[in-house]
């Protein structure tokens, strides 16, 4: 849930705040928030931040770090009862876990038995959203959205002792739905987002 001043009555406003929360992977809770800012009567770009609110109490990785950036285009439909939107969103996500007890990591040919571990994860991600922002107030609303695209996750593995076991790697396809960060190369998948936000109009 992500908090904004909605488009209220007030239609002289042109930056609205926003905030929500947001959920990160390995499982952790975020705090979102950021600015809207109307460019036009049917353009406007909502630049946004999020940050783990706690660290998880994870028993494979000993340390995880997280945060996210972001940026939606959005161009308002034609009204009808509610102020309907179609957006472009990009972001980027910064992730690195650290996992002191060992594990398994794969390549596209081997699968490797590492002793410790530090992983570089971050993501890239772009979705086609589709959204409404629903009046509560003269300058308050809710925004419920929903989207589909693709994220590109670039792993990378700074090891101790790392050796080749005879395990067969496992296998990716575009719909593979695993932790993307036990593969040492990059993953393409797909994305996925939905939400509800809050705002307010400045």
């Amino acid at each position: 849930m992500q908090t904004q001043r909605a488009f209220g009555q007030d239609s002289a406003a042109k930056v609205a705040v926003v905030i929500s929360p947001a959920l990160f992977v390995p499982v952790s809770v975020a705090a979102q928030g950021g600015l809207q800012l109307a460019v036009s009567r049917r353009l406007s770009l909502l630049a946004e931040a999020a940050f783990p609110l706690f660290e998880p109490d994870n028993t494979t990785y000993q340390k995880i770090d997280y945060w996210r950036v972001g940026l939606e285009i959005r161009h308002r439909l034609p009204q009808k009862n509610f102020r309907r939107y179609l957006a472009l969103q990009g972001s980027y996500l910064f992730r690195e876990l650290t996992n002191a007890g060992g594990g398994n990591y794969y390549t596209r040919n081997q699968t490797f038995a590492y002793s410790s571990a530090h992983i570089k994860s971050p993501v890239l991600s772009t979705a086609v959203k589709l959204g409404m922002e629903l009046p509560i107030g003269k300058r308050t609303f809710f925004d419920l959205f929903a989207g589909v695209g693709v994220r590109m996750i670039f792993n990378r593995y700074t090891t101790g002792m790392a050796l080749v076991t005879s395990i067969e790697p496992e296998k990716q396809n575009f719909l593979k739905f695993d932790n993307a960060w036990l593969y040492n190369y990059t993953l393409v998948r797909p994305h996925f987002t939905t939400g509800l936000r809050f705002g307010v109009w400045l």
